[in-house]
């Protein structure tokens, strides 16, 4: 027999279930929402907007590295959307920031980047080691998604990334 709790969490749909199928186990994991996904865009381009950057793009990933929500500013150039979802998708991919994959692989190290940004994009995961993208984390520390920023500078890309993390309730992992 199933056992099914329901847990709410702060921008996490959550359901845990145990059930065996022919005896093997099947475990639901932690969910982003699309209204904290949109809210965690919303929150890094009110960022951006108050600071006065150049207009920014955002991408918000769940943790299986879908799209949740990608929005852009009028006034960013065609690459930046592009850019956007090349950071969080570099962040989830790895678990690690876009900006501690930069600080680990350059310059020594360059070959490796090259390589996993090849491999990403060649099985259609978009890879970019530039600061901007942050891996968001629920109160116990799990993984529930990543935010890739691009449009101003990478500090400010990041600073915005942070930001949109936190107004949704999850930890950024810079």
């Amino acid at each position: 027999m199933p056992l099914i709790h329901r847990l709410r969490l702060v921008g996490l749909c959550t359901l845990a279930r145990a059930a065996t199928i022919d005896g093997a186990s099947i475990v639901m994991r932690k969910q982003l929402t699309l209204e904290s996904a949109d809210m965690m865009a919303s929150a890094a381009i009110a960022e951006a907007k108050s600071k006065n950057f150049n207009d920014i793009s955002v991408s918000v990933l769940d943790a299986t590295g879908r799209e949740l929500v990608a929005k852009t500013q009028i006034g960013c150039p065609r690459l930046i959307p592009a850019m956007a979802r090349a950071k969080a998708g570099a962040a989830i991919g790895t678990h690690s920031s876009s900006r501690a994959l930069k600080d680990k692989y350059l310059p020594e190290r360059e070959y490796q980047l090259q390589a996993m940004t090849t491999i990403g994009n060649g099985n259609s995961m978009p890879f970019v080691a530039v600061p901007g993208g942050v891996i968001c984390k629920d109160d116990e520390g799990d993984i529930i998604g990543a935010i890739g920023v691009s449009g101003a500078s990478a500090d400010e890309d990041e600073a915005c990334a942070v930001a949109g993390a936190e107004m949704a309730g999850f930890k950024a992992q810079v």
